[in-house]
């Protein structure tokens, strides 16, 4: 079972080029009252309306154990809001998060069903983390910029003009963040490497005999060969791509943080 980890913070484990790139969208004159003012009450009150009329609201009441994987998730990483909740019908392994004040995760029924718990609790864990790192708000305000509700705001051509380079460069960065948050929830980096490859298109009769090894190989053999390109690539990705979230990428990324130690001396520090 994981440990719980006692006042952990996120600035222990933000990932440099996160870090940099939430710093450039701070900067921005305005934009955090402008976020709070609408885009983030706006999507939260459509999200809610929307999951509580096409989705199933998980509590407590209705699906204990899957509220309790949740609460358990929130309490390991020190959380002590536990998030709204919903799962919607489709047959992939996602999951996302919307809202601020009320923020609630929205899980495909997919990835209850394929995943084990402890794998549920890093893709829980990854949410938070995009939760407790402030990724919200930016990542909210990028999926508005592509649909018509960006027109019935206020200002938004000028947000819109600052912000969108910002976000498109720093969008997918976010996820290197929001993995080690997985990580440190789940607690098992064959846990977590096995979700990412799950993920990335493991086919599902084969699921009780995924190769670790063989795709951390592939993860550093891609480093390797890649960086450069693909860091470009990233960087430069839209929403439009972000159903190819470069997965190998990331398990690349948080294999190198694992083994850097730093992992370790957070659960070290936070242990209770």
């Amino acid at each position: 079972m994981a440990k719980i980890l006692k006042g952990v913070s996120v600035v222990e484990f933000l990932h440099p080029e996160d870090r940099e790139g939430l710093r450039r969208l701070d900067a921005v004159p305005g934009v955090k009252s402008f976020l709070a003012e609408t885009i983030s009450n706006i999507r939260e009150r459509f999200v809610t309306v929307e999951m509580m009329g096409d989705g199933i609201n998980i509590t407590q009441e209705s699906y204990p154990e899957l509220y309790s994987c949740l609460a358990e998730t929130s309490k390991i990483l020190s959380i002590d809001n536990v998030p709204g909740f919903s799962t919607k019908w489709s047959y992939e392994i996602s999951m996302g998060t919307e809202g601020v004040k009320h923020p609630r995760i929205s899980a495909l029924s997919g990835a209850v069903d394929i995943l084990s718990k402890e794998e549920f609790s890093f893709l829980l864990g990854h949410e938070l983390g995009h939760l407790i790192a402030g990724h919200i708000p930016y990542h909210n305000l990028l999926i508005t910029f592509y649909t018509p509700l960006i027109n019935s705001i206020p200002n938004a051509e000028m947000f819109l003009a600052l912000l969108r380079p910002l976000l498109l460069q720093w969008f997918r960065l976010s996820d290197f963040t929001a993995d080690r948050a997985g990580l440190l929830a789940c607690q098992d980096i064959n846990v977590a490497i096995t979700v990412l490859a799950k993920m990335s298109g493991v086919p599902r009769k084969y699921h009780d005999s995924i190769d670790v090894e063989a795709f951390l190989r592939q993860a550093e053999r891609f480093e390797q060969n890649n960086r450069n390109w693909a860091d470009n690539i990233i960087q430069n990705l839209s929403i439009n791509t972000a159903c190819v979230p470069w997965l190998v990428v990331r398990a690349a990324k948080l294999y190198d943080w694992y083994k850097s130690g730093e992992y370790d001396e957070i659960i070290k520090k936070h242990t209770i």
